[in-house]
């Protein structure tokens, strides 16, 4: 359920910094793009694995990668 095929790559992105503890705001900056597409990113992120929030789905996939 938590596959990372399921993502694309741009999504991938978002996820991995995330995971390094970036913000939107951050995130943003960093990919040279809004903060509301970060969160729309974000948010499709959620709705794709089924998780309430990014974290949770990060600390998953942290998870599925050992």
């Amino acid at each position: 359920m938590y596959t990372l095929q399921l993502l694309t790559p741009r999504e991938k992105e978002i996820l991995d910094l995330s995971v390094t503890g970036l913000d939107c705001k951050q995130i943003a900056f960093q990919l040279g793009i809004s903060v509301n597409t970060v969160k729309k990113h974000r948010s499709r992120l959620i709705g794709k694995t089924g998780v309430s929030s990014v974290v949770e789905l990060a600390s998953r996939m942290t998870g599925e990668k050992k």
